[in-house]
């Protein structure tokens, strides 16, 4: 009985620092600069709203990002992305808007063609210092 008591108690305690090793891994290295664990998104993010509205041949987008008060950098990389035949695709090039504060709002207009489905596509880069989440949204 003793020899079993022992071998469950090890069993479980090889599992288990099994388990947390792969957590650290898989913590310290995300999937890809798209995604980060929610976790870490809204200990760093705490609201995305992208907007965008086409009228004709111009599209009017809008971004607000709101993160928590130690957060010294936001960088944003924007792309409209057309929908043709199925499938999202960019359109046109990308460009970019920057904060050095938890907070950062941008709008503007492009030319599209008209006849097609539109979205923004945001990818976001937050920063304060010791932290770094990235996290990607669309309209």
């Amino acid at each position: 009985m003793k020899k079993s008591i022992i071998a469950v108690v090890l069993v479980i305690t090889l599992f288990g620092h099994a388990g947390q090793a792969l957590a650290l891994h898989t913590e310290a290295l995300p999937d890809d600069n798209d995604a980060i664990s929610a976790e870490e998104k809204l200990t760093l993010i705490t609201t995305i709203t992208p907007s965008l509205r086409v009228s004709g041949t111009t599209a009017i987008y809008g971004l607000v990002v709101t993160c928590i008060s130690s957060v010294n950098s936001i960088k944003v990389v924007l792309q409209l992305q057309q929908l043709k035949n199925g499938v999202w695709s960019d359109y046109g090039s990308s460009w970019n808007a920057s904060s050095a504060t938890s907070y950062l709002s941008t709008d503007g207009t492009k030319t599209v063609a008209s006849g097609f489905s539109y979205r923004l596509k945001v990818m976001i880069t937050a920063s304060n210092g010791t932290t770094t989440g990235y996290v990607t949204e669309y309209s």
